[in-house]
């Protein structure tokens, strides 16, 4: 466990390298801080709804997209106390819903004017549908179910049908960390007899997944599948134990820094990398607390 010596180092990291929406994270897990952290997620938000402004660092476009959107919806979570996030809980929908397309039965993760403001090279715009079915429209719908009495004009039954399909053809075969992520957080809204449905091959497509332990890269972490759900880790124990430990040594030398680069925008990169330290090093010390 961390001294608190240690986490007041930490905050103090963050207050000065990294972004206060963070800082309110992870000091919100010691002491109420659920009122900064909507003031503060406010910053990010736009007037349709969504969210922008470098909220998902890794593309730095003002105006909304879902990308960014999607992270402000992960920080909700931290909120327990409804009626606190309710306005801005229902603005999202009315946001999901404003820029749903039809023909791709989803969303798409950034608009085209991303390509006007520094991002990493996985954000251009021209690459944006290889991404596939998975990122992000199961966690959406999650979303829009639990959320579903805010709902004005989407289908919920037909969004569902959609993700349960795509869960059963499509995932099985590809099967990668953001898509067994989103397809988590859509299994972690539904009732037990979706989930009974989706649980094995979530669960094969999470032991797969874990099989790649050199943590040093860019991969499925078991820390963050413990924040998603911990009974996708059931039978990785120990792996959990040892990556918790891997990153307990990281946070020795500050603030946990990405493990990816931009590939483009190379000087933009070195401030943006602090700014995406806060977040994960607030995440991985959720996960120490758990």
């Amino acid at each position: 466990m961390l001294s608190k010596e240690s986490i007041n180092d930490i905050l103090s990291l963050i207050q000065v390298q990294g972004r206060m929406i963070d800082y309110y994270l992870l000091k919100n897990l010691f002491e109420g801080q659920t009122v900064n952290i909507i003031q503060e997620l406010k910053k990010y938000q736009n007037e349709d709804g969504g969210f922008g402004h470098g909220l998902e660092p890794d593309t730095m476009l003002p105006d909304s997209s879902i990308v960014c959107t999607d992270v402000a919806v992960e920080i909700l979570e931290a909120i327990e106390e409804e009626p606190l996030k309710s306005e801005m809980i229902q603005e999202i929908v009315h946001y999901y819903e404003s820029t749903y397309i039809p023909e791709k039965r989803g969303w798409e993760l950034v608009p085209k004017e991303v390509d006007d403001f520094p991002h990493a090279v996985w954000w251009n715009y021209s690459g944006v549908d290889e991404f596939g079915y998975g990122n992000p429209n199961p966690q959406i719908v999650g979303f829009l179910y639990r959320y579903q009495k805010y709902l004005k004009t989407l289908d919920l039954k037909e969004l569902l049908s959609y993700i349960i399909e795509y869960a059963k053809t499509v995932f099985p075969n590809n099967s990668k960390k953001h898509n067994i992520l989103s397809l988590i957080q859509f299994y972690n809204q539904m009732p037990q007899d979706i989930q009974e449905d989706l649980f094995p091959m979530l669960k094969f497509a999470c032991d797969e997944e874990l099989g790649h332990t050199n943590w040093e890269e860019y991969c499925l972490q078991p820390y963050e599948l413990a924040l998603a759900n911990r009974v996708f880790l059931e039978g990785h124990e120990e792996l959990l134990y040892k990556n918790l430990e891997f990153q307990k040594a990281r946070l020795a030398n500050g603030l946990i820094l990405p493990n990816w680069q931009w590939y483009q925008y190379d000087e933009e990169f070195e401030q943006v990398k602090y700014k995406w330290a806060g977040h994960l090093t607030y995440n991985v010390i959720k996960a120490l607390l758990q």
